[in-house]
């Protein structure tokens, strides 16, 4: 998984589509074009996958907004990974504004800061690039150079 690593960094995300269909129901061990199970039984809350892709976005994996289509936003969990899903992209800054989750953030992206506060981050080429509460541009396995926070600070 690509984003292993980066996701001890981020506070929790959410994930719209949580695994179940809908109707509320999990479509494991269904045949979504029938809608019937192994025994032949018929859900009629069970969709085709087409129809649920519709309803939670694209669904194509993702490390930022700016790699989703403008009406989605990049969804990360820890069980799952980052996928575009359909919702309001945050508008918090790097560095500068707090975050809860990678919703916040104009980037998608979240990571603790100093004295345990979590902070926007982004991708960075340098220095340059980072400010506020994460000053430093650093190589994060599987997921690039993003601003942390000073490790010594």
């Amino acid at each position: 998984m690509r984003r292993v690593l980066f996701l001890l960094l981020l506070a929790a995300c959410t994930d719209s589509s949580g695994g179940t269909d809908a109707g509320g129901s999990s479509s494991v061990g269904m045949d979504a074009s029938s809608g019937r199970d192994a025994a032949g039984t018929t859900d009629a809350a069970v969709t085709t996958d087409a129809a649920v892709t519709d309803a939670a976005g694209s669904g194509a994996v993702c490390s930022f907004n700016r790699e989703c289509p403008t009406s989605e936003r990049c969804e990360c969990d820890e069980a799952t990974g980052c996928f575009c899903r359909t919702g309001a992209r945050g508008t918090g800054q790097v560095g500068v504004d707090t975050c809860t989750s990678g919703n916040d953030c104009q980037s998608a992206v979240c990571v603790e800061g100093p004295g345990g506060v979590f902070y926007c981050s982004d991708e960075c080429g340098d220095a340059g690039d980072c400010q506020g509460n994460l000053p430093i541009c650093a190589d994060i396995a599987f997921v690039g150079r993003i601003c942390i926070r000073d490790p010594n600070g």
